[in-house]
Order: C-alpha cells, then sequence, then structure tokens
C-alpha cells in the first residue's frame, strides 16, 4: 500500500510540474529577540542556545513551483505552524499546508488538499488530506510511521537553517552581504551565495530524507542560491532559496524552485503532542484497496 502511495504521489508531482525533486533524485515568555546583547554570537552558535525542551519557533513558509517555457504552469504550497526543539535540534513540528494548483490540474489536484501534520518522534500524523475520506469512522488522524505521505507536498524545502551543520556550511559560501530590513521586529543582515546539492545532501539529513538516494553525477553539482536573512542576535528570521532544472529535451519547459521561509517568536513555549490513540488510523485500516490504488494510478499516468 505505500508503495502505491509513493508512486501515486510521484506521477501526481510530474503531472503538475515536473518538479525537480524527482529528476534530482528526488510569543514566548523569552522571546529570544529581547535576549541581552551580551549574548550575541554567531548564527550556529545562537541556534544551538535555542535548541531547549519545549522551546520552538513559528514558521509561515510560502513555496513555488514554476514551468518555465510551453504550458507555464505554477504550484503554490503555504505552510504555518510550529517547530519545537529539544536539546539536538528540532524534535516536533505541528504544521498546516494548503495547496494553490493550476486551474487545469483536474483530478491530480486532488492528491494536494490542505492538511494538518503532527510529526513526534518521527512518527506523522495527517488530519485532512487525500485520504481524509478513507478514515474509519470515528478517526480523525492516519498515522504516517515512515513519512510515506511527505512525497505528496510538491514544493519541499531543500535549505533547512535549523541543522546547525547545514546552517554553518551555507555560511562559508557567503559571497555578498547587505542590509535586509526589519523581520520579527528584529533589524538583519541578508547572507547570500550558493552551494551544490551534492553539499547539501552530504551535510543535510533533510535533504538525504527528501531526495532518498545520493544524487547523479548530473544532478550533483545543481547550484541553490539562497539568502539568510540574520537579526542583530544573530538567529536567521527569513530564508530565501531557489534552484533551477532544465528537463529540456524530454519536455519544453523548465523547472523552477522557490523557497521563502520566515521565523518567529524565537524561544516560544511549546507543547507539541501526538493526537489521542483513539482517533489514530494506521494505512490497513484505511477504506482503501490496492485494486482502487493501482486503478488510480494507471489512470494518472495515462491520462
Amino acid at each position: 500500500m505505500r508503495r502505491m502511495i509513493a508512486a501515486l504521489a510521484g506521477a501526481a508531482v510530474t503531472a503538475l510540474v515536473l518538479p525537480v525533486l524527482v529528476a534530482a533524485g528526488p510569543a514566548g515568555a523569552q522571546s529570544a529577540q529581547a535576549a541581552p546583547q551580551a549574548t550575541r554570537t554567531d548564527p550556529v552558535s545562537a541556534l544551538k542556545r535555542q535548541f531547549r525542551a519545549h522551546h520552538g519557533v513559528k514558521l509561515a513558509e510560502t513555496a513555488k513551483l514554476i514551468g518555465e517555457g510551453k504550458g507555464q504552469r505554477t504550484v503554490y504550497a503555504r505552510t504555518r505552524g510550529v517547530l519545537e526543539f529539544d536539546r539536538t535540534g528540532v524534535t516536533a513540528t505541528d504544521l498546516t499546508s494548503k495547496f494553490d494548483l493550476p486551474s487545469d490540474a483536474g483530478e491530480t489536484g486532488d492528491l494536494f488538499t490542505a492538511s494538518r501534520t503532527i510529526t513526534v518522534k518521527g512518527v506523522s500524523y495527517i488530519s485532512g488530506g487525500v485520504f481524509s475520506d478513507a478514515l474509519p469512522e470515528g478517526k480523525k488522524w492516519l498515522r504516517d510511521r515512515d513519512n510515506t505521505l511527505t512525497l505528496l507536498n510538491p514544493a519541499q524545502k531543500l535549505l533547512n537553517p535549523l541543522e546547525p551543520a547545514t546552517l554553518k556550511a551555507t555560511l562559508a559560501h557567503t559571497t555578498a552581504k547587505r542590509p535586509g530590513g526589519t523581520w520579527d521586529g528584529a533589524r538583519t543582515v541578508v547572507h547570500s551565495g550558493t552551494i551544490t546539492l551534492g553539499e547539501l545532501y552530504r551535510i543535510s539529513p533533510t535533504v538525504r530524507t527528501l531526495l532518498g538516494k545520493k544524487p547523479s553525477a548530473k544532478a550533483a553539482p545543481l547550484p541553490v542560491s539562497w539568502q539568510l536573512y540574520i537579526g542583530s542576535d544573530q538567529l536567521v528570521r527569513r530564508v530565501v532559496s531557489s534552484y533551477t532544472q532544465s528537463i529540456r529535451g524530454l519536455t519544453s519547459v523548465d523547472v523552477v524552485y522557490l523557497n521563502d521561509s520566515r521565523y518567529s517568536d524565537w524561544g516560544a513555549k511549546s507543547a507539541i503532542k501526538a493526537p489521542p490513540a483513539s482517533q489514530v488510523a494506521d494505512f490497513d485500516e484505511l477504506r482503501i484497496g490496492d485494486k482502487e490504488a493501482e486503478e488510480a494510478y494507471v489512470q494518472l499516468f495515462n491520462g
């Protein structure tokens, strides 16, 4: 069943915009921005100081996948929520995602319905989304133990600034700095540069999970352009990243990926918990069979 879901997701994303990930390999009680000047340090150290149990940061993210060229199509994904830390980094998330799809997405668009996802200790619970109508009576959440359903997000983030190693490596590629305006009440400086997909795969757990395997020799040099807006307290307030991959020869389209993530209320208290067990169902409880999924998959591919 999970394999079929993954196949459905990949086919649907391809049908929408031929996204690059597949082609590449796929206000708290003590806000950090109010910290005394004495705590100023480098961005990596400032990030690590935020790693405290039951504290976190708010996220507002907009992503675009843009097919440039003949038959241009754009997919928007908007995500809002909270990321909670422990001593090692992000340990739990509570995020709501919505999608704006091309007007001619048709039945493919049904795979990208609004959803809320709670992730605790590596296990995700999804409310809404494509399988909401297939849940057993009385169940509101679908448990996704191996994060199969993350494939249904066509606009994933390659640059995760909440990973210390990723943040350090990215900043090492800084080629320019300039004033970045005020974000979340903090005056910022924009650091900008590029980093390759291959290096991100080497250093970032997020990218390794997302791609599933090492990028090909052709995909590894792909440059990811980025801008990090860093406050006077050295905490990241905004990240803008983008890359373009040409798939001309297969189609007449180049694909541009753009992500704009904004972080606010650093140090906010958080207590994210898994949904009540009585409201949770597993994949094998869904009221849909492999035969139905296979028929949908064939229809999607042969469209």
